[in-house]
């Protein structure tokens, strides 16, 4: 009887150790999962850039495909060098630059005809131009919303958002050319940090290749020069498309006062 209870005693201890070492190996799956999580996947815009080229009038060609997190901005994108787009405006953004391999610094910009006010809205089904791309001065929708994708030249290229921020009119326009030499780059980039209204926890640095989205606003009157930007840089090889935390820097007081006594949102 002692016998029989013994080994009844050892059976349980391997029954515990079994549900022990399985509980182990799910919790261990689990935390994989959320550390190599996609949290990006890429989706291969090369037959829509096909499919956009060949509906292009004469005055423009299409050159690639933008797409951001979080909101309806999934266009073509056309090389159109100081071309007029004020009748064009709804289903397209632009460069002024082309290039048969990616630059180490892409600027894209689309109209805002919709979203201009201190209180811009998000997700608003009517914005059909970069007037979402007013979603990321609020903080919570950056939050989840980290990535670009461009695709050029029949590859498909991610980017992690590493600063918004408002900009003088123009000032993007100094770095649009082929390709920028590294003390560009770092001028770019050290007063893209300063300007930004969020701190990104991902580092950024001359060798990296950048993307930068750009519209026009209102939310520092109707008078004013300001541009709204996001930049973002490349996902680098090896490395894992996962959320990251983002934080409000000092730029942003500013940004909580117009808002606070912003206006409803209006039409240009």
């Amino acid at each position: 009887m002692r016998k029989r209870s013994i080994l009844l005693i050892e059976k349980k201890k391997k029954v515990f150790l079994f549900i022990g070492i399985l509980s182990f190996l799910c919790l261990l799956g689990a935390v994989l999962s959320l550390l190599f999580y996609d949290y990006y996947p890429v989706e291969a815009r090369s037959e829509q850039i096909q499919q956009a080229a060949k509906n292009d009038p004469e005055e423009y060609e299409t050159i690639g495909w933008v797409r951001v997190q979080g909101t309806n901005i999934d266009y073509p994108v056309i090389y159109a060098p100081g071309y007029d787009f004020s009748g064009l405006t709804s289903n397209f953004a632009w460069n002024e630059v082309k290039s048969d391999t990616l630059l180490n610094k892409v600027n894209i910009t689309g109209h805002n005809i919709m979203n201009l006010s201190a209180n811009p809205a998000v997700g608003d089904p009517s914005a059909v131009r970069f007037e979402q791309l007013m979603s990321f001065v609020y903080l919570d929708f950056v939050q989840d919303n980290k990535y670009i994708q461009y695709s050029v030249n029949g590859e498909d290229y991610v980017y992690k958002i590493y600063a918004v921020s408002f900009s003088d009119y123009g000032d993007t326009n100094v770095f649009v050319r082929e390709n920028l030499s590294k003390e560009e780059m770092r001028q770019y980039i050290t007063q893209s940090l300063e300007d930004s209204i969020f701190k990104f926890d991902i580092d950024v640095d001359e060798n990296d290749k950048l993307i930068s989205l750009i519209t026009c606003t209102r939310m520092f009157g109707v008078h004013s020069s300001k541009e709204f930007r996001v930049d973002a840089r490349l996902v680098r090889d090896g490395e894992i498309k996962t959320n990251y935390d983002v934080e409000k820097t000092d730029k942003y007081e500013e940004i909580d006062k117009l808002m606070k006594g912003g206006e409803v949102n209006d039409k240009a």
